[in-house]
């Protein structure tokens, strides 16, 4: 136990004081503090005293020549619909207004010729944005409104029948996919890049110091089931200090700034996920991150050379991939009770991404709940001992990683001899 702990607290020094892993956490956590503090910074260099608009903060003029319908309610409609343009009404021809875009004098041009025609003008038109739409919708509602108004009903009533007021009560007996599928994504891809950040990071380590022989030394003098399970949840405990502290900052930072996303329906919905949520993602990112770190561990200690560490860990890294990718089809096709989902949800590797998504964003039985746990528990445990074992024997062994059955015959050997 003693070497365990000695294990364990050279490991979670060694990651969390090197200069990559403060670095990292620092630049994410400054990151996410703009992030969610950008609407006061934005606001801040928008405004000036008392929120008067600066000297230079002119949005782009869009002309608008109406020589159809010549309303103010026409210049409204166009304000409304481009609000990044000062939209100003002009009785230049199209000739002029051509030199004046040109010329730089207006960004964009609008001529409405007759109620139903108009010629749009501009330098280029992105292909990103079709500016045109919008102005064809609301001549299409400004003709209709004419139309009905001149049947006899005033404006308000035309506007009553072209814009009817449709009522609408939704009732979801389950849970809703639509608010958990955002924060489900970011929590089950946040365990997926865990575990092939900090796996990789973990097989490296162990085939850095296999290379320089140190390894030899540690062997002799320490256990190998403490030397494997400390370094693992020393790595472990850095890497969840280092997820905490970055999810920490960003509940934080939403927390300081929270009057400000109240309308932003997406943040609301990422930052107001249910405890119970919390405490299983908590569970099953715990499980998960050590079950794939014992065997990257183990996978590690077959490699001779850094340079065969990628060669050695790539069937547990397809297993990972295959995971995270079975699990998104199921939340992108919203067959979580499919049977691949519901047998995803019991095999060790996939579990804690597929029975996760499926307890928030479905309704899955308790007894199901508890199988799932129980198995992944009982399945890191025995991988964490087996890949002890597969520790103490690559850690001694140089050149072309064995294969599989060259693996078992020792292992056997190896338990007979115990």
């Amino acid at each position: 136990m003693k070497q365990f702990k000695q294990v364990l607290r050279f490991e979670f020094s060694n990651y969390a004081k090197s200069k990559p892993y403060i670095i990292i956490t620092a630049i994410l956590v400054l990151v996410i503090a703009v992030l969610l503090t950008y609407p006061r910074i934005s606001a801040l260099f928008k405004s000036g005293d008392g929120g008067v608009p600066q000297a230079g903060d002119e949005r782009p003029i869009m002309a608008l020549a109406d020589m159809a319908y010549g309303s103010d309610e026409m210049l409204k409609k166009m304000t409304e619909a481009f609000p990044g343009n000062k939209v100003v009404t002009t009785g230049e021809s199209i000739d002029q207004l051509k030199s004046k875009v040109v010329s730089g004098d207006y960004a964009s041009a609008v001529v409405i010729e007759a109620p139903l025609k108009f010629t749009y003008i501009t330098e280029a038109i992105s292909i990103y944005a079709n500016p045109t739409a919008p102005i064809m919708m609301i001549l299409k509602e400004q003709y209709q409104l004419t139309k009905i108004t001149e049947l006899g009903l005033d404006a308000e009533e035309a506007s009553d029948v072209i814009h009817p007021a449709v009522g609408m009560t939704v009732t979801e007996t389950g849970k809703s996919q639509t608010q958990s599928f955002i924060y489900t994504y970011i929590l089950i891809y946040a365990l997926y890049m865990a575990i092939m950040l900090y796996g990789q990071f973990v097989a490296s380590s162990v085939a850095t110091e296999k290379s320089t022989r140190a390894m030899e030394l540690l062997i002799t003098s320490a256990n190998p089931m403490s030397l494997m399970f400390g370094k693992i949840i020393g790595t472990g405990l850095a890497g969840l200090m280092q997820f905490g502290i970055i999810f920490g900052s960003a509940f934080l930072f939403y927390n300081l700034n929270v009057d400000l996303w109240a309308g932003n329906a997406v943040i609301q919905m990422i930052f107001n996920i249910p405890l119970d949520l919390l405490l299983y993602v908590l569970l099953f990112f715990i499980i998960g991150f050590f079950l794939y770190s014992f065997v990257y561990g183990a996978l590690g200690s077959l490699a001779s050379r850094t340079e065969d560490v990628g060669a050695a860990i790539m069937p547990v890294t397809f297993l990972a991939m295959f995971a995270f990718f079975a699990v998104f089809y199921g939340m992108n096709s919203g067959k979580l009770d499919s049977p691949l989902m519901v047998a995803c949800s019991y095999i060790p590797f996939t579990s804690p991404m597929a029975m996760f998504t499926r307890i928030a964003m479905s309704n899955v039985a308790p007894y199901e709940i508890i199988i799932s746990i129980a198995v992944a528990i009982a399945s890191t445990v025995g991988i964490g001992m087996l890949s002890a074992a597969i520790y103490r024997i690559g850690i001694l062994m140089y050149g072309k990683p064995p294969k599989l059955g060259v693996l078992i015959k020792t292992l056997r050997k190896q338990k007979a001899n115990a």
